[in-house]
């Protein structure tokens, strides 16, 4: 039906996210691969918005599943800053910043010599997730908080108060 109606690549963005889904449930024997029932990542002919909604999708397995370097690695390429925009971006933008910034906290902790590296990236995503936040975009209220408690737990800080 989607050939019908000419939506080819927005079908392709959907069995990424498909995938993404058996791969959490089980159903597949990978898990930050995504291959399996829906699509097989190998497969894939690249447009500028699938390579985003793969980047997108990618990275959230790989929060997800614990592999955390490369989520923090995965890279953005130069078209695809457009769509991943806090401020304007799509839709799964905020689900990618989130999970990313988890990666590189994850990093940070991990990872003693780059800690600095590490860090000073998720704070540059936290701080855009704040200013959205205090822009009065409700939708990026709980990944503030997530963000800050990470930040606070890399800190040390173990009592509200101190955060």
């Amino acid at each position: 039906q989607m050939v019908e109606l000419k939506e080819e690549e927005q079908a392709s963005h959907l069995r990424m996210y498909w995938q993404l889904y058996f791969n959490l449930m089980g159903s597949s024997n990978n898990t930050v691969e995504l291959s399996g029932k829906a699509m097989n990542e190998k497969e894939i002919v690249f447009t500028p918005s699938s390579h985003v909604a793969f980047i997108c999708v990618k990275t959230i397995a790989c929060s997800l599943f614990g592999m955390y370097e490369l989520g923090a690695h995965l890279a953005i390429e130069k078209g695809d800053k457009q769509y991943l925009m806090i401020k304007g971006g799509i839709n799964p933008a905020f689900m990618f910043w989130f999970h990313r910034s988890l990666c590189l906290y994850a990093m940070a902790r991990k990872n003693k010599k780059k800690r600095r590296h590490y860090m000073a990236q998720a704070k540059l995503i936290h701080k855009e997730f704040t200013k959205s936040l205090k822009n009065k975009n409700p939708n990026v209220l709980h990944y503030v908080i997530l963000l800050k408690a990470e930040q606070a737990a890399l800190k040390r800080k173990r009592d509200q108060e101190n955060v």
